[in-house]
């Protein structure tokens, strides 16, 4: 049986499993340790075989430099505290990154503490290591934590300990309005750092709070000597390359989508062309896994890899592909697409939210779509929101374009680079989160009243 078939036939059976009525009624009389150890064991072996094949084989990450490298600092800077998910793999984690990163290399006088709570995502993330400390020094802190554990942190970092500290809060959204639950964190923070106009809205439609928006800063990373065959892909075969985190909402991302208009764009006597479906945290969603592997059936064209890699190996992963396709239905920013234009990949991409703050119909190829609504259950705190349906038409003829013609797509490529790497400068993303603390700092004689305070006034 053909590897492909294998992986759905192991998948679709654990997920049949998981829904039968005698599961449940052994769930009930087994204790809950033996059932989180059989559901885990149960789903393993079927996600383990979507890791990729020659991964054992890779060249290790670059080493963490030690922290004399960092630049010498700038006059008057003044210092931030940066905390958050500093280790984790996974969204926000890496907008602290790439934010403490730009302002460390620019040499603004930053102090680093990391966060580490019991999310369901990796840790393991030590880019930063040598600029981790337990301490934060300075009166200004920005915080990289989502706003229902704001309190938490704050709590436990004493954060509120000197009354004349600021604190303000880097936050994403993937709707056009922010969650009412959320106020109570927006009421106990100073101002709020987000990277889109699409997410500025958003919040700006909820407070009247000081809103700064900076765009995340990417740059071109070094590659590691990497090739197609360590991505179990073959040279000589035009490879578009979608991704996303199961932990992100299948829906939101819309990967069943992209798989539509590879099947629209190539019929399937082309074997020239893949569509590698690359996920992360398969092992918690194994029925959207399932209906994932179920939409590919026996198409060998299109492969899916679930495995979390280090960013040295995503970013070589990015630069093995040829195009970066991303029919999204909503993003608060779209970092993957801004880092594969950052790399020369030419973008496949929903005309909608963050992701237009840095694609045009120059530099990418934009996907016209339609505004429908939030289907019920399809994503959290969406009741009256909607969301783009992209045209799976237009984005097959846009891929069978680019297929067809390799040169226009390097060509294309090559603008969204020029063009990212100015947009997203992080020299300049630093200045402008800098230079906006300092100007809180002196206009704020003093602070909001403690987190605590702000809560009880939302009972």
């Amino acid at each position: 049986m053909p590897r492909q078939r294998l992986d759905q036939v192991l998948v679709s059976l654990s997920a049949w499993i998981r829904r039968q009525p005698w599961m449940r009624t052994l769930a009930r009389i087994l204790p809950a340790t033996w059932r989180r150890q059989a559901a885990t064991r149960l789903h393993a072996a079927a996600v383990e075989r979507l890791r990729f094949a020659n991964s054992h084989s890779w060249p290790a990450p670059p080493g963490v430099t030690d922290a004399a490298v960092r630049p010498a600092r700038i006059d008057k800077s003044i210092g931030i505290n940066v905390v958050g998910y500093l280790r984790g793999e996974f969204g926000l984690a890496e907008a602290a990154r790439l934010y403490a990163g730009a302002l460390i290399a620019s040499g603004h006088d930053v102090a680093m503490r990391s966060v580490e709570l019991a999310l369901p995502h990796g840790w393991d993330d030590r880019s930063l290591e040598p600029w981790i400390t337990d301490q934060t020094p300075h009166a200004d802190t920005l915080v990289f934590v989502n706003p229902d554990y704001l309190a938490q942190v704050v709590d436990h970092l004493a954060l509120r300990r000197d009354p004349d500290h600021r604190l303000y809060a880097c936050w994403f959204w993937e709707l056009e309005t922010v969650p009412a639950h959320w106020q109570r964190a927006i009421d106990a923070v100073d101002g709020i750092l987000v990277a889109s106009k699409f997410v500025e809205q958003a919040f700006r439609a909820r407070t009247e709070k000081p809103v700064l928006r900076v765009p995340l800063p990417v740059t071109q990373p070094p590659l590691l000597p990497m090739t197609r065959s360590d991505f179990d892909l073959e040279e000589g075969v035009f490879v578009f390359l979608c991704m996303f985190d199961f932990h992100s909402a299948i829906e939101r991302k819309n990967p069943h989508a992209a798989i539509a208009a590879f099947r629209a764009a190539f019929p399937p006597a082309r074997n020239d062309v893949r569509l590698l479906i690359k996920t992360s945290n398969a092992a918690a969603a194994p029925d959207q896994l399932a209906g994932l592997l179920a939409a590919i059936g026996d198409d060998a064209r299109i492969r899916v890899r679930d495995q979390h890699l280090h960013r040295s190996h995503l970013h070589a992963l990015q630069a093995c592909c040829d195009v970066y396709l991303s029919l999204h239905r909503a993003e608060g920013f779209g970092l993957g697409m801004a880092e594969a234009m950052a790399l020369g990949k030419p973008v496949i991409a929903t005309a909608w939210s963050g992701n237009l703050d840095f694609m045009d119909d120059h530099n990418s190829l934009l996907i016209n779509c339609q505004l429908v609504p939030v289907p019920a259950g399809a994503y959290p705190d969406a009741a009256g929101a909607r969301w783009a349906e992209p045209d799976i038409h237009a984005a097959a003829a846009a891929m069978a374009r680019l297929a067809d013609d390799p040169s226009q797509a390097r060509e294309l490529g090559e603008r969204a680079r020029i063009s990212v790497l100015e947009t997203l400068s992080a020299p300049r993303a630093a200045s402008q989160i800098h230079d906006w603390i300092a100007r809180q700092a002196q206009s704020l004689s003093t602070p909001h009243s403690a987190i605590h305070e702000q809560q009880a006034s939302h009972p």
